[in-house]
């Protein structure tokens, strides 16, 4: 066989295995998100005086982060990350629901909490910001989100530790995912809520 033949026929060859190598890759599933916890049972109030339930939020896909109106520099920027979230998951047709629990409820009633998502452009139907007894937001910040939610001192000193990430969760209240507050982290949430939509979840 002749040199120019024999080498057109390895690199036709090694072209084909190639091809047949990313089509095989391409028919091997994603790993599932993982299942990490369902939520429990809780109702609380919204920035406008009404309640919102769990039950209410079931059969939606939903983002929530975990807010103070009196902290002077996280939570800002966790709003303003929350609105690039919210700006992006529409841009791909995301319906997505958004939820900022307050862990500082007994300062944040509904009328502050509406002053808060105005002044940082929070302002949206398909957003809640909660509050309620503080008892009932512990159950389910801490045990239900996992997300730490501890307040230290007293008038202007004080202070509340608190959670800084992001979470996913399915239509059936189950925590899908935990994401850090960063540009890395938003773009990987939005593209697991898409996963979530396409799969049903």
């Amino acid at each position: 066989m002749q040199p120019d033949r024999t080498r057109n026929l390895l690199v036709a060859g090694t072209g084909l295995a190639l091809v047949a190598l990313i089509g095989a890759r391409t028919l091997v599933p994603e790993t599932p998100l993982p299942r990490v916890a369902a939520l429990p049972a809780f109702t609380l109030t919204d920035q406008h005086g009404k309640s919102l339930s769990a039950a209410d939020l079931k059969g939606k896909v939903w983002a929530a982060d975990f807010i103070f109106t009196s902290c002077p520099d996280v939570c800002p920027l966790l709003t303003r990350q929350m609105v690039l979230l919210r700006k992006r998951t529409l841009s791909e047709g995301l319906a997505l629901h958004y939820v900022s629990f307050s862990v500082d409820p007994e300062t944040d009633k509904p009328a502050v909490l509406a002053q808060f998502a105005k002044r940082h452009g929070a302002v949206f139907d398909d957003w809640s910001f909660l509050t309620g007894p503080i008892d009932d937001v512990k159950a389910v910040v801490v045990k239900g989100f996992r997300q730490a939610m501890e307040r230290s001192g007293e008038g202007a000193k004080a202070n509340v530790l608190h959670g800084t990430h992001f979470v996913l969760v399915d239509r059936n209240g189950i925590i899908r995912g935990f994401y850090e507050s960063t540009d890395k982290g938003l773009v990987q949430l939005a593209d697991d809520a898409e996963r979530l939509e396409e799969e049903g979840s």
